[in-house]
């Protein structure tokens, strides 16, 4: 079983996720309550809607963009309707109608060609497509207009080590990390490029500060034990491991079972010499 599929960078977006997948969740509810306001032009209740989902480590990132989008709107710091065509594809993308997404952040770059939230969210909409390099385009397009939306950064990192480009994530990540030394996930993401190009001595720092930003990231802990495990530092791959079933609030069976058949794995005592 594969150590990779259950360390996956994260987005400042909500990706291969429909609009109902998770809509039992608080976080949510939340999220999607605030794509729906958004779109109406109601920024003030969409905006409170983001905040109540920013408690949710799975659309935290996404949140803190679109607080940053409604208050350039609030500020007077972007137009609004060109704005409302940004927000209205957003409802299209949470439920991965892309193509409609994609049409309506265009349609908005027309009309700004400055206003990087819709290069940054057309940018989201081809990373989740697999359009990678249409992604790091829109990304570096909306940092040559607008060095403010630092998020831009983890997006193009994340985008650059999905291509194996590990070396030039990390430069991106790292930049995010300047300007944001308090978010949690991007230690995390930064730290699985080091792991993916076997700087386990790298990564683990990484995800150690990710859980002292956070003390429940269990896939920041999960980062860590299997860095461990790979750098031979059994007590504490073991101990992080633990941490995940501690902190795991998505309850997949399968990393469940991986987790658990590693634990198992390496509190077993050695082989006899000669067995």
């Amino acid at each position: 079983m594969s150590k990779k599929i259950y360390l996956i960078p994260v987005l400042s977006a909500i990706l291969l996720m429909t609009g109902l997948s998770r809509a039992e969740d608080a976080g949510g509810q939340n999220y999607f309550k605030g794509v729906e306001y958004a779109a109406q032009g109601r920024f003030e209740e969409a905006k409170q809607e983001y905040q109540k989902a920013l408690a949710d480590e799975a659309y935290y990132a996404a949140s803190r963009l679109e607080i940053h989008a409604i208050d350039d709107v609030l500020n007077q710091k972007a137009n609004k309707e060109t704005a409302l065509l940004v927000f209205e594809g957003k409802k299209y993308a949470v439920n991965q109608k892309w193509q409609e997404a994609i049409d309506l952040y265009t349609k908005a770059i027309k009309q700004d060609p400055r206003y990087a939230y819709a290069f940054i969210s057309r940018g989201i909409a081809y990373a989740s497509i697999g359009e990678l390099d249409r992604a790091i385009s829109n990304f570096s397009d909306a940092l040559k207009v607008d060095l403010k939306y630092t998020e831009v950064y983890n997006n193009r990192g994340v985008a650059l080590m999905y291509l194996g480009r590990y070396n030039k994530a990390v430069e991106d990540l790292t930049k995010a990390i300047e300007c944001d030394p308090a978010f949690a996930q991007l230690y995390y993401n930064r730290g699985l490029a080091y792991s993916y190009k076997g700087r386990h001595d790298m990564a683990i720092p990484d995800f150690e500060k990710a859980v002292e930003l956070k003390p429940d990231y269990s896939r920041a802990y999960l980062g860590k034990a299997i860095s461990c495990e790979k750098s031979d530092r059994k007590e504490e791959a073991i101990d992080a491991y633990k941490k995940v079933l501690q902190y795991d609030k998505s309850k997949d069976p399968e990393m469940l079972e991986f987790v658990n058949e590693s634990i198992k794995k390496l509190e077993a005592p050695p082989a006899e010499p000669g067995k």
